[in-house]
This record gives structure tokens, sequence and C-alpha cells, in this order.
């Protein structure tokens, strides 16, 4: 009785989150639309909400338990990652209905898969960004240097930057360019840059400019070295990338065996694994197989990541 209560509550509180999520979607609609009637479209690309950027410090530890970083515009609406998590603690509710493990424990577990998912979707959001800023980030540089070397200054070449390259850099140096009609040196907006995305090479680039522009000199083969190195990280990364893609298939293979192996143990021989879902022993085995197995993953992929970041 007691987990099916859980279940009708956890069940509520999705219905109330997607329908906020649907508001919350339809009032950014409009507010759009009236963005677009007073602003040029070059302006307007990817602006940070300054309400969530000013909130943002009295939810601090909700934000660091989330993984949630307000300065980020993210492609999946927070409020549906909010849902997602939900929908697993609800899962994690309603697989415990076959097995009927002890209403506490299975509430710790629901909670931590839930603030997993809600973490895993955060952050997996924020690595992408990172990663298309990091593989564009040699092609900025080359711009940059190129409208120098043509006698243009530091802003005009940070907004062509904006107006010539792809989504996300577009959007990030539009940002940028708002800041610069604001009287904000460039290199404390490209320092802002680092700070909204965490990509260590728009740090050098910030330091690069604050050096050279204070110290005078040739600012154009400053920046051509720079872009050297920042190529080289590039390719670096790129070939990190490819030679752990062995040992990531190897890690999603060794997740994936033990399911396949079940199932066919269970096809040609049911009683033998029937056990496992009827007798609590066999529960509590099951439990503690997915539970290492997860873990098991989870730390290579971190082994993985870790051994692959620059």
């Amino acid at each position: 009785m007691t987990s099916t209560l859980l279940i009708v509550v956890v069940l509520a509180l999705l219905v109330l989150v997607a329908t906020a999520a649907l508001w919350f979607d339809a009032r950014q609609t409009r507010m759009n639309r009236q963005l677009e009637i007073a602003m040029p479209a070059s302006e307007l690309a990817e602006l940070v909400s300054i309400r969530r950027t000013e909130t943002a410090s009295r939810w601090q530890l909700l934000h660091r338990l989330a993984n949630y970083r307000a300065e980020v515009r993210y492609a999946i609406h927070p409020l549906f990652v909010l849902l997602a998590g939900i929908g697993t603690a609800t899962a994690v509710f309603y697989a415990n209905s076959l097995f009927e493990f002890s209403t506490i424990y299975v509430s710790f577990a629901a909670a931590a898969a839930a603030i997993w998912v809600v973490r895993s979707l955060f952050g997996w959001q924020q690595r992408r960004l990172a990663n298309q800023l990091f593989r564009q980030l040699p092609d900025v540089v080359q711009l940059v240097t190129s409208t120098v070397r043509a006698g243009l200054p530091v802003n005009e070449a940070l907004r062509t930057v904006a107006r010539e390259m792809p989504q996300p850099t577009s959007g990030q140096f539009s940002i940028v360019c708002n800041e610069l009609n604001l009287g904000r040196a460039p290199e404390e907006a490209i320092e802002a840059v680092y700070r909204r995305t965490r990509v260590p090479e728009y740090a050098m680039f910030a330091v690069t400019l604050a050096v050279q522009l204070k110290s005078g000199g040739s600012l154009a083969e400053t920046l051509q070295t720079l872009g050297e190195t920042v190529n080289q990280r590039v390719a670096m990364a790129g070939r990190a990338q490819a030679l752990a893609g062995e040992v990531i298939f190897s890690s999603r293979a060794l997740t994936v065996m033990p399911l396949i192996i079940g199932g066919v143990m269970y096809l040609i021989n049911p009683r033998s694994i029937d056990p496992l879902f009827t007798d609590p022993t066999g529960n509590q085995l099951l439990a503690y197989a997915a539970g290492s197995i997860l873990v098991g993953h989870f730390v290579i992929r971190w082994l993985i990541r870790r051994e692959t970041s620059l």
C-alpha cells in the first residue's frame, strides 16, 4: 500500500512538472517573439537569460547537486531534464513492485537514480557545447588573425566572428559584442566566454589578448602562434578519442553481454533464471549484479574521459 501511494505521488508530481514545463515554454516563446521584434537577429542569438543568472546564487546547492549552470543555454529545457529525473524515479518504484524490496532502500535508490539522470543530461549538454566550441576555436583564431592583419581593430574582428562563424561560437561572440558595446574590454569579454563554457583555450585566448594589448607588439603574430597551439591540441584530442574507441567499445560490450547471456539462458531453460525474480535471495543477487555492472561501466567511462581530456 505504501509503495502504491508513493507511485501515485510521484506520478502526480510528474504531471505537475509537465504542466509547468509547457507553461514555461509557452511563456518563453512569447518572450522570444517580443525580442525578435525589438532586436536584430544577430544580437538575439544565444542570449543568456538574465533572470536565470541573477537567481542562480539563491539555489547554488541545488545547482551543484544537479550539475546545472544558469549561464549556459541548454538545448533541452531544464524542466524537461527534471521531468526525466522524476520519470526515472517512477520507473524505480514501479520495478520495485516486482521485487518488493524495502521502501526505504528503494526511495534512496530512486533518489540516486533521478539525481544521476539529471546530472548526466546537464553534463552531456555542457560537454557537447564545450566540445563544439573547442573544435571551432582554431577557425576563430584564424579569422581574428586575418582581420587584424587587414588593419581592423580587435573589436571589429570579434564582431566578424559573431557574423561569420556557425553556432554555438556565433552565439557566444554575439554576447561578447554586446559586452563590447557596453564598454567592456575585449580580453574581459573573452574571459567571460571561458567562465560560461569552461573551455580552457578561451582562457589562453583572453590572456594572449590582455598581454598583447597592454604591452604592444604584433598581435597578428601572437595570435598565429596561439592558433597553431590550438590546432595541435585539437589534433591531439582527435587522436586520443580514436585510440580510446576500442576501450569504449569493450566497456559497452562488457555491459551488454550479461543481459544477452541471461536472455539466452532464459530462453533455453527458464527455471534456471526464475529464482532471480521469485526468491528473495535471488532478488538480492540480481540487484548486486546489476549494481556491479553499472558501477564498472561508469568507472571505465570516467577513466576514459579523464585520460583523453586535455
